[in-house]
Order: C-alpha cells, then structure tokens, then sequence
C-alpha cells in the first residue's frame, strides 16, 4: 500500500512538470511544429505526442529553464513532426529539408556560449551535418544513451551507436581545428 502511494506522488510530480514544461514551451512546441507541418490540427497532435514521448523519459528532462531541457524539448517536437509529415504521405521531401530550422527559432549555441568550457563545444557540433549535430547533442548535452535516443528519434539502436561513434571522430577533429 506504501508503494502505491509513493508511484502516484511520481506520477503527480511527472505530471506537475509536464505541465510546467508546456506552460513554459507551449508556444515554442507549437512554432517548431508548425515550421514543419504548416497546419495547425497537425502541429497541435505533434505536441501532443511529444508530451507523451517525453513523459516517458521524466528522468531526462532537468528543470524548465534549463538550455538542455529546451534543446530537448525541440529534438523531440521536431521528430513528432516529422513522423506525422511522413504518415500523411509526405515522404518525397529530403530530411534536411524537414529538419533545417529556419532563422529565429532558438538559438543554443548563443545560450550556452554563455558558459565556460561548453560553448566550444556546442560551436563545433552545430557545425557539424544535422543527423550529427542532432545525436551529439541529445548524447553529450541532454546524457541520453544511445538507446534513450534511439527511442526519441525512432530509429535503430544500431544506427544512432553508428551515427555517435561518426560525430565522436568528426567532432574531435571540429575541436582540433578549433
């Protein structure tokens, strides 16, 4: 009986986030999908899955205000964009395309700039291809393991391990050049 009290205090604090989560990030959930799918019914359903896909991953998301929880945030409404722009048949439009994000949306490299030691980082990664820049960041500053990313993007396993040990060797070289 004790534990079923203690598992509805987490839900209620999950849901208590969630809900601070999307007070905070509504709108810019709304605009992210919107930039993809150009509908608003379509963009509402994308937030709604992604609300659902980040309650699954509660232990991930940090406080509100956190430039990780934002970046987060965005990779996860992005893909639940994307997903419903490539069921309705979409499918002929590129990934850079559906991924490229059009100036003024959030910017975080500016944000983490601000912070000693990671701005170099993130400098380097943002310049990396998308599909690097976007698993580097949910791997180094979001911590998600491969799997947790593979989840959130819908892909394989195998692919995102692919894709990290790829970004690794061209990030390190990024920084080198530095």
């Amino acid at each position: 009986m004790g534990r079923k009290r203690k598992e509805s205090a987490w839900e209620e604090q999950a849901k208590q986030r969630l809900e601070e989560i999307y007070r905070a990030y509504g709108k810019l959930m709304m605009r992210v999908a919107m930039d993809i799918l150009h509908q608003r019914e379509d963009a509402e359903d994308a937030v709604q899955n992604s609300i659902i896909s980040m309650a699954r991953h509660m232990d991930v998301i940090g406080k509100a205000e956190d430039y990780r929880t934002v970046s987060y945030i965005c990779t996860v409404v992005r893909h639940a964009a994307i997903d419903i722009y490539r069921k309705k048949g979409k499918q002929d439009a590129s990934y850079e395309e559906v991924f490229t994000e059009p100036a003024g949306q959030f910017d975080l490299e500016q944000v983490i700039c601000e912070e000693e030691g990671l701005g170099r980082i993130v400098a380097a990664i943002n310049k990396l291809d998308a599909g690097y820049r976007e698993v580097l960041s949910l791997f180094y500053l979001n911590e998600l393991s491969p799997g947790e990313i593979a989840d959130v993007l819908n892909r394989p396993y195998n692919t995102i391990r692919s894709q990290i040990n790829r970004g690794r060797k061209l990030l390190r070289q990024s920084l080198k050049d530095f």
